[in-house]
């Protein structure tokens, strides 16, 4: 069989998928997520009279927590099953994809194993991250709207 015709075949036999139910579940789930999120820095707000930015650093060290905790016991990525894309929220999936990540090498030591492998999924994040970031930049200085330092 030439290959034309197996990826003719074997279309043929894919199952179809729901993109729209997908998009709605990963829309809800990320919705939810930032939800709890901004209910999580109200809290710090209110409870130990913060301000939005004060209050911001903790709300991310908590989500971060609860992300590592949840990729653990094995639940995150259960979630992450139904929800599609929904929880690749950039903190909780950042976190998840350095946990997993490290608890997949963790038979191979902490610093050969762990410490090695940890980025390896989220290392394209960052570089990504990083020149989107420096180019954004440049863009703002260029168009005025980065200051008048220029």
């Amino acid at each position: 069989m030439s290959p034309e015709a197996y990826k003719q075949v074997a279309k043929k036999h894919e199952p179809s998928r729901p993109v729209a139910k997908n998009c709605l579940r990963a829309f809800l789930s990320g919705g939810l997520i930032c939800m709890f999120g901004q209910a999580v820095q109200e809290i710090f707000m209110y409870a130990f009279n913060m301000s939005s930015r004060e209050a911001s650093n903790p709300t991310v060290a908590v989500l971060i927590l609860i992300s590592v905790i949840l990729t653990c016991f094995g639940v995150y990525d259960k979630l992450a099953q139904w929800c599609g894309a929904g929880t690749a929220v950039p903190v909780t999936g950042f976190a998840n994809s350095m946990c997993s990540a490290a608890l997949e090498h963790r038979s191979e030591g902490i610093v050969l194993g762990v410490s090695a492998n940890m980025f390896k999924l989220a290392g394209s994040v960052i570089v990504f991250g990083t020149v989107a970031a420096f180019i954004i930049g440049i863009i703002y200085a260029f168009l005025g709207h980065g200051g008048n330092h220029l």
